[in-house]
């Protein structure tokens, strides 16, 4: 399946702005953090799925892929460029914190999935509020991580 016709499929549109607005509507309603993820950034979804997370699928757990994966995202397509940037801005180092945001969002995706957490809640405005909580908290908890590993 190519990457047009996957978008298609995972939005119902292959309209460039249809797709933007389709793709944050979705996983915000997501009923799971691991479909978060598929909606958030189709795209970079159907990338990271065939050359990342299926090849490591094969030899190991499908945990440790997805973990594996998120940290692929967070180093090679987040922090490869944030971490120059900051330092250039900023003057100082930071270590990695887009990797380790992105690590903390692996491991909830898959504990989330794994304890079936979200499988009985019905309401809507609820998966919204908890998709919410996650992107919000686990973003500030892994930059206190971050900000810690580079106080020491």
């Amino acid at each position: 399946m190519n990457i047009n016709s996957y978008s298609y499929r995972l939005l119902g549109t292959s309209e460039p702005l249809g797709q933007l607005q389709k793709s944050v509507e979705k996983a915000f309603h997501a009923r799971s953090f691991k479909l978060f993820w598929r909606y958030w950034n189709p795209l970079l979804g159907y990338i990271l799925s065939k050359y990342i997370y299926k090849p490591l699928s094969k030899i190991m757990s499908d945990r440790i892929s997805t973990i594996l994966t998120f940290i692929f995202s967070g180093l090679i397509l987040h922090d490869s460029w944030f971490m120059p940037l900051c330092y250039f801005v900023f003057k100082k180092p930071v270590f990695f914190p887009v990797t380790i945001i992105f690590f903390c969002f692996g491991i909830v995706s898959v504990a989330e999935d794994s304890l079936k957490l979200r499988d009985h809640i019905e309401n809507d405005k609820v998966h919204v509020l908890i998709n919410m909580i996650y992107i919000f908290g686990i973003s500030i908890a892994g930059g206190l991580i971050s900000a810690l590993m580079y106080k020491y």
